[in-house]
């Protein structure tokens, strides 16, 4: 019965963001703010004590800000904002209730993750990657069990070093399609924030940087493990059938999600709210046993969003307390005063943009959710008077950060993902597997956020 409520909540939830989104005005504001304050108090039952703390912080912001001149007008910006966020997270990782069930995403997951040791790196990352473009999560959830398995030799003893290297192939390739991917929520929240960038501009650079810093991935694998003895296996037959499937999904939604965008002028994140549930519903009908109708199959997906209720809650509840956080925590400090004195002028673009994701990546050190930093600099960085880089090369920067952390913080969300599927302490996978790495790739976007500037 709860599930159900809050399956059926999640759903009212996702409907009335559109309808602000689109329609517009105060009535459907405060309606989904509404719904996700009803979100937070029927998943309560099943949070973690990551939500209760962001709830916590919450009551107290609001209690703070409820003493502000604009206290109403700014409370139903950020409950907008926190529902917004938590829609888009729900909408864009229910994907994965399609995913889960499609042979052809285990199929091409198995082959990527038996490569030989040759091109085993490069396969893991980049399959880590393009799979997270419309899996998100879902595909850290699904290969991180898969390299487990793979790693398992047949006396039942484990491969350390192949696990290793897989595991942090897998997130060296995942982390970067926050780069530019428009189905992450970083781009949702960045293009949120910042309406006046390039994001063509955006998308290429993101793409190039995503390919060049998995390039120093793979040669930095190679450099620490250049004298480790890695059998050449026997590569596995390519899945051509199921790669084709899911490159016609991975089509379908990106040519869907730019068709509405041209058709309609909605932001990409909008768009993909829209169409990822279409093509959510499509993909799973798709899957029906030889022998079933399509309305069989169609009758059996409420079951399987109620059987994912609680996980799809749980990240929404999260993602959109730590957006309201950030909002509310600019308006509750005296951001005016704070920076009509900061005089940023002088100041050289690529440092200030090599600034940005060190704050973030620190913050993630003391369990500060990448969320609500990028959504607190966001807000700070626009009552700066004068701005010493470009705004589409800030918002870069942002994501930049938000990338780092996903491989360098214990807390960040995938790093947590993994470390519940393989019982892989948090801080052995980012401290001492990839904390090296991620040094390297700071020290190669503060070249590129120069060369950005320069241009």
């Amino acid at each position: 019965m709860r599930t159900a409520a809050l399956a059926i909540t999640l759903l009212i939830l996702s409907v009335l963001v559109l309808g602000a989104r689109t329609i517009g005005g105060p009535f459907l504001e405060w309606s989904a703010g509404a719904a996700f304050i009803v979100l937070c108090l029927i998943g309560l039952a099943s949070s973690t004590i990551r939500e209760w703390l962001l709830l916590a912080g919450s009551i107290v912001l609001t209690a703070l800000l409820l003493r502000t001149p604009d206290d109403w007008g700014v409370l139903r910006e950020s409950l907008s904002l926190a529902a917004f966020f938590a829609a888009f997270i729900l909408l864009l990782t229910a994907l994965k209730i399609a995913a889960e069930r499609s042979g052809s995403v285990l199929a091409v997951g198995r082959y990527l993750i038996r490569q030989p040791a040759s091109g085993r790196f490069i396969a893991t990352a980049s399959g880590g990657h393009i799979l997270g473009v419309f899996l998100n999560f879902g595909a850290i959830s699904l290969m991180a069990p898969l390299i487990q398995s793979a790693a398992k030799r047949d006396d039942g003893s484990t491969d350390l070093a192949m696990e290793r290297r897989q595991l942090s192939a897998l997130l060296r390739g995942f982390a970067w399609i926050l780069l530019w991917a428009p189905t992450t929520l970083a781009q949702a929240v960045l293009l949120t924030l910042f309406a006046d960038i390039d994001l063509g501009k955006i998308v290429v650079v993101g793409i190039a940087t995503s390919i060049l810093l998995m390039g120093v991935g793979m040669a930095f694998d190679w450099f620490e493990w250049r004298k480790a003895d890695t059998p050449q296996d026997t590569p596995p037959p390519f899945p051509r059938s199921a790669m084709s499937r899911l490159a016609l999904v991975c089509i379908a939604l990106i040519a869907s999600t730019a068709l509405l965008q041209v058709t309609t002028g909605y932001s990409t994140a909008l768009s993909l709210m829209f169409v990822a549930p279409v093509i959510t519903v499509i993909w799973f009908a798709a899957q029906r046993p030889k022998g079933t109708r399509f309305a069989a199959q169609l009758m059996r997906f409420w079951p399987a969003l109620c059987g994912d209720a609680t996980g799809l809650a749980r990240s929404a509840i999260a993602l959109g307390l730590s957006g309201f956080i950030g909002r509310v925590l600019a308006e509750v400090l005296p951001m005016d005063r704070l920076t009509a004195h900061l005089d940023l002028a002088q100041v050289p673009g690529w440092l200030f943009l090599a600034a940005l994701p060190v704050l973030i990546t620190l913050g993630g050190q003391i369990a500060l959710s990448p969320i609500i930093l990028v959504v607190f600099i966001g807000q700070v960085v626009q009552s700066i008077p004068a701005l010493p880089a470009d705004p589409t090369h800030i918002v870069f920067a942002l994501s930049a950060g938000w990338a780092i952390s996903m491989f360098a913080s214990p807390n960040a969300t995938a790093t947590l993902l993994i470390s519940a599927a393989t019982k892989i302490p948090p801080t052995t996978l980012t401290w001492r597997w990839n904390l090296k790495y991620g040094v390297l790739c700071y020290a190669v976007l503060i070249v590129i956020f120069a060369v950005l500037e320069a241009g």
